[in-house]
C-alpha cells in the first residue's frame, strides 16, 4: 500500500484536487454570489472534472516511472518501485487502465455539459503526459515546458470549461480571468524552475539515456544563470501582483505572498548560487514545491 501511495505521488494528486476546489469555492462562487448567479457546472460535474484530471496525473506518474527504470537506478534508487515492488508489466497495465478511465470520465463530462472542451483539454493532457514519458523528457527544454504548461493549463482549464457553461457579465468574468491568469502564470514559472532544478539533480542518470536536458547540453553554470533569470522574472511579477492586491485592500494576501513566496524565493536564489551536490539540488526542488503550495494558498489569504 505504501508503494502505491508513493508511486502515485498522492500528496501531489491531493494538491491538484485542492487547487480545483479552491478555484471553485474561493474564486468562482464568491464572484457569482455577488451577482446572484449559480455556478455553471454542477457539483457532480465539477467533481468528475477533478477526478479525471487527477487520474490523468496518476497515469502520467506511473508511465513516467515505467520509462524511467534505467535512470531511476542512478538518480533515485531508494524511490524506484517498478522492477522491485511492482513488475513493469503491472505498472504499464495500470497506466493504460487509468488512461482509459480518464477517457471515459471525460467523454461523460462532455456529454453532460454539452461541450467538447473537456474532451479537447483532457485528451491533450493525456497525450502530452504519455509523450513526455516516452520522448519529451529527453529533449532540450521542451520536456520542461510541457510540464510547466500542464501545471498552468490545469488551472486555466477549470475556468475555461466553467465559463463555457454559464454566461457571466464581462466585468465579473474579467475579474475571474485575471485571477486565474495570474495563478496560471506563476504555476508555469515555478513549475519550470522546479523541472530545471530536477534536471540538474538527475544529471547522472539522464546521461545514461542520452538525455539532452539543459544542464547536460549547456552545462550547470549556464543552467544556474537561466534559473536566476526565471526567478527574477517571477519576483518582478510577484511585486506587481502585490501592488494590485494592495490597491484592493487585500493586505493579508500581500503579507502572505511576502512571507510564503517572496522570502523563500530570495532564499532559493541565495542557496542556488552555492549549490553543488545532488542533495543541494534536491533541497531546492523541495523548496520550490513548498513555494508553489504557498502561492496556491494565496487564494485563501485573498479572502481577507
Amino acid at each position: 500500500m505504501r508503494t502505491i501511495f508513493n508511486m502515485l505521488r498522492v500528496p501531489n494528486l491531493l494538491i491538484i484536487a485542492f487547487t480545483f476546489l479552491m478555484l471553485r469555492y474561493l474564486v468562482f462562487i464568491p464572484v457569482y454570489s455577488a451577482i446572484a448567479v449559480a455556478p455553471g457546472m454542477s457539483s457532480l460535474n465539477f467533481l468528475v472534472l477533478i477526478i479525471a484530471t487527477v487520474v490523468i496525473a496518476a497515469a502520467g506518474y506511473i508511465s513516467n516511472d515505467y520509462f524511467d527504470i534505467i535512470t531511476d537506478k542512478a538518480n533515485k534508487p531508494y524511490k524506484q518501485y517498478i522492477g522491485k515492488q511492482i513488475t513493469p508489466g503491472t505498472a504499464l497495465a495500470s497506466a493504460f487502465l487509468l488512461s482509459l478511465l480518464a477517457i471515459i470520465l471525460t467523454i461523460w463530462l462532455s456529454w453532460q455539459i454539452q461541450s467538447f472542451l473537456p474532451v479537447a483539454f483532457l485528451f491533450i493532457a493525456l497525450i502530452v503526459a504519455w509523450w513526455y514519458a516516452i520522448q519529451l523528457k529527453k529533449s532540450f527544454v521542451w520536456g520542461n515546458i510541457a510540464v510547466a504548461c500542464m501545471s498552468a493549463g490545469t488551472i486555466a482549464m477549470a475556468w475555461i470549461i466553467e465559463n463555457k457553461c454559464i454566461p457571466v457579465p464581462a466585468e465579473q468574468s474579467g475579474i475571474i480571468t485575471r485571477i486565474v491568469a495570474t495563478i496560471s502564470i506563476f504555476a508555469f514559472l515555478l513549475s519550470l524552475l522546479r523541472e530545471i532544478v530536477k534536471d540538474i539533480e538527475d544529471i547522472e542518470g539522464d546521461k545514461l539515456i542520452k538525455c539532452k536536458s539543459i544542464p547536460i547540453s549547456k552545462g550547470i553554470p549556464f543552467t544556474k544563470n537561466m534559473l536566476l533569470l526565471i526567478a527574477a522574472i517571477t519576483f518582478v511579477l510577484l511585486l506587481i501582483s502585490q501592488v494590485y492586491l494592495f490597491q484592493f485592500q487585500r493586505y493579508v494576501a500581500v503579507i502572505w505572498l511576502l512571507i510564503c513566496v517572496e522570502i523563500p524565493m530570495i532564499w532559493f536564489v541565495f542557496t542556488l548560487r552555492k549549490s553543488q551536490s545532488k542533495t543541494d539540488y534536491h533541497k531546492l526542488s523541495s523548496l520550490l514545491k513548498l513555494i508553489m503550495l504557498g502561492g496556491l494558498l494565496s487564494m485563501v489569504a485573498g479572502q481577507f
